[in-house]
């Protein structure tokens, strides 16, 4: 886990690209696994968790939306039906249809199984009468977007606010 000078977290990295940022002097470890990596002359502990000596310019944004990161907001759940589908099941839906003036933003796209989403065609959400179960919002940017909890080292515990 890298983090920046203020300690908010930044990304997760490979441990050995860590100990490099250690190493060459861009950052200091502040929590180790426990493991060493050794060389002919030395031996260095592995870091878990490192802080950067500078500051980064905090991103609060939750990426584009794009089909990998809708789905991964809606959960691979039909926004009409409330299923649950595999990623081959599912389509994007524009709540406002594109032939209308939608676009492809976080506030206008959903996903949907394919039954729904032919069943809406390119009407509007009233037209058709089917809402959404959630309204479509922006995430909020997780650096563990990919990982799921058993991926999750207990030494990141204490400096990942999902897990206050």
């Amino acid at each position: 886990m890298k983090l920046d000078s203020a300690f908010r977290p930044l990304e997760v990295i490979d441990a050995l690209e860590a100990l490099v940022l250690c190493i060459i002097g861009k950052a200091k470890a502040v929590e180790n696994y426990g493991q060493k990596i050794c060389s002919p002359n030395h031996s260095f502990d592995l870091p878990a968790v490192i802080v950067l000596n500078r500051y980064v310019k905090f991103r609060f944004t939750g990426g584009t939306a794009n089909r990998r990161n809708i789905l991964w907001r809606d959960q691979h759940q039909c926004q009409y039906c409330a299923k649950r589908f595999s990623e081959p099941e599912l389509t994007l839906d524009h709540i406002l249809p594109k032939s209308r003036g939608g676009d492809n933003s976080w506030e206008n796209l959903v996903i949907a199984c394919k039954k729904c989403n032919q069943k809406k065609g390119a009407k509007t959400t009233k037209e058709a009468g089917m809402y959404p179960i959630k309204i479509p919002r922006a995430p909020k940017f997780s650096v563990l977007k990919n990982l799921n909890h058993t991926q999750v080292s207990h030494l990141w515990k204490d400096y990942l606010w999902e897990f206050k």
